[in-house]
């Protein structure tokens, strides 16, 4: 089963960091070829599940934010229908137009706040995964650069 990006990570910086260095260097070392490829596939492998979570989190932002808007404009439709009712009494149309009104800022403001929310929480997992890709590719050049080196001995 596909262990969390992070794990595959330390197990190949683990690979890197146990392995046997050359007599006289310690900055260059043998690692094991296969090994390192398969972590590498493996980081490959769990990406895309990173950035599926990260879309999915995306339309479930969608989706809450278009439930608040049909919950306020519900909410404020009834609260006209019953203000209807009451013809008569003025103040009382005036006071819930002046709730409904209130119900549905107050979910505008909540769904810019989900919004904002699941915006950052989704570009938070954006920059892990990028620093988590770059590190991984950090150390992919520095051991292609300690083959070449290594071949050329």
């Amino acid at each position: 089963m596909a262990k969390d990006l992070e794990d595959l990570l330390t197990t190949l910086y683990e690979l890197l960091s146990d392995s046997f260095t050359l007599p006289l260097g310690s900055d260059r070392a043998f690692v094991d070829k296969d090994k390192a490829l398969a972590l590498l596939d493996e980081i490959n492998a769990s990406l895309p599940g990173y950035l599926k979570d990260a879309k999915r989190i995306a339309e479930e932002e969608d989706k809450i934010i278009a439930k608040a808007r049909r919950e306020a404009e519900a909410t404020k439709r009834a609260a006209e229908e019953t203000a209807r009712k009451m013809v008569s009494e003025q103040v009382i149309l005036t006071t819930a137009k002046k709730k409904a009104d209130d119900l549905l800022s107050n979910a505008d403001a909540k769904s810019k706040e989900v919004r904002r929310a699941a915006h950052e929480y989704v570009d938070n997992v954006l920059k892990r995964t990028e620093e988590a890709i770059n590190a991984a590719m950090a150390e992919v050049r520095q051991s292609r650069t300690e083959f070449r080196i290594a071949a050329k001995k």
